[in-house]
């Protein structure tokens, strides 16, 4: 299997484990969302998180690009990204129309009885159909669900492949020149430890 077409299905693999991960967080921060700050705080370090994961994909398939002098024009990261970002622009697309309702599903009611003992009344209850397909939306982008709520407009999700993009674009320029961030880091430290130093 290509370097490219190993990073395209690995960045999917990323992606859900980026999911469960986010969602194991959910349990773990789920005490900032008491506070004002707590959803935007969320969001923004598990769309670092996200960031961090997509950008060491793509710089790890430059890298090894590289060895094997298989190097390719830094839109190569952007190709890699293009299944992902798609697919996501794709369920971005279906979830606006059905938000304006150019898609009717809107209005789409079902009605749901519980069963209980026999002697309790049984109720119907009415479910919107939306309402579970913006439910599973906030699932499949949930490193965004602090900055959404049940009236978010579905062009706030693009933040998601936008991220991939910069991720991915990023990525496989600093993998092309040899640039790690870990040297970074560590120049910082560097630079810390002297200052402390002196």
């Amino acid at each position: 299997m290509s370097i490219r077409k190993k990073t395209m299905l690995m960045l999917f693999v990323d992606f859900l484990i980026c999911l469960l991960i986010q969602l194991f967080g959910l349990f773990i921060f789920s005490w900032m969302f008491n506070y004002s700050w707590g959803k935007p705080v969320y969001s923004i370090v598990f769309c670092l998180t996200f960031f961090g994961v997509q950008y060491s994909r793509v710089h790890t398939a430059a890298s090894r690009a590289l060895k094997r002098k298989e190097l390719k024009p830094v839109t190569e990261g952007l190709i890699m990204a293009a299944p992902l970002v798609i697919v996501n622009l794709v369920i971005i697309l279906v979830y606006g129309l059905m938000q304006m309702n150019v898609i009717p599903i809107r209005d789409v009611v079902a009605n749901v009885v519980y069963e209980f003992p026999d002697d309790a009344p049984r109720n119907a209850n009415k479910i919107y159909l939306l309402s579970y397909i913006a439910m599973g939306v906030r699932l499949w982008f949930s490193h965004l669900s602090g900055f959404m709520n049940e009236k978010t407009p579905a062009a706030l999700l693009l933040i998601s492949p936008a991220i991939t993009l910069l991720a991915s674009y990023l990525g496989y320029l600093a993998g092309s020149k040899k640039y790690y961030l870990s040297d970074l880091i560590y120049k910082v430290q560097e630079k810390v430890k002297k200052k402390f130093n002196e």
